[in-house]
């Protein structure tokens, strides 16, 4: 724990010692190292629990926590909320047909557990789904609180909330 091995004074980080090897876990657990070399009476960990994942291909793929089959293997009946980059005006000029976002969310909370993106900019377009998660902000106050630019592509995520039935 706090990166720490069992040989005094010698700390890790990264595909070594994590149970997720990519290179933003490593960068967190790095800034974990350092503030405990420098505080070594008050040190603290990385958490894994959640932690975003994107594939750099062409359509790009993104996601955070749970998927439609985890929550169900977990007794779970989430809210599924869709959004096709179609759907929104800049997915439309771009003419995307395949592109969607895919948000999972728990009955009557309203809590995040999930979210799925497939297509242009989706490593960028989950962020904001990231920082609700992390925050603990429902899916309701993130959809409705703030505005959402449009046309920017971030409103494929607001609608996928939207499209949640809270």
């Amino acid at each position: 724990m706090h990166q720490r091995t069992t040989a005094e004074g010698v700390f890790a980080l990264g595909d070594i010692c994590t149970p997720v090897p990519l290179k933003h876990v490593a960068n967190r657990e790095a800034l974990v190292v350092a503030h405990n070399l420098r505080h070594p009476d008050d040190l603290i960990a990385a958490d894994h629990e959640l932690v975003p994942a994107a594939v750099f291909t062409r359509p790009q793929i993104a996601s955070i926590g749970a998927t439609e089959q985890d929550c169900r293997d977990r007794g779970l009946d989430p809210l599924v909320g869709e959004a096709r980059y179609a759907d929104v005006a800049y997915g439309w000029a771009m003419e995307d047909t395949t592109g969607f976002c895919k948000v999972l969310a728990e009955r009557g909370t309203g809590r995040l557990l999930g979210a799925h993106l497939m297509g242009p900019q989706a490593a960028t377009l989950i962020q904001p789904l990231v920082l609700a998660m992390a925050l603990g902000i429902d899916a309701p106050a993130l959809a409705k609180s703030a505005y959402w630019i449009h046309p920017a592509p971030t409103e494929l995520v607001e609608k996928a909330l939207l499209d949640l039935d809270l």
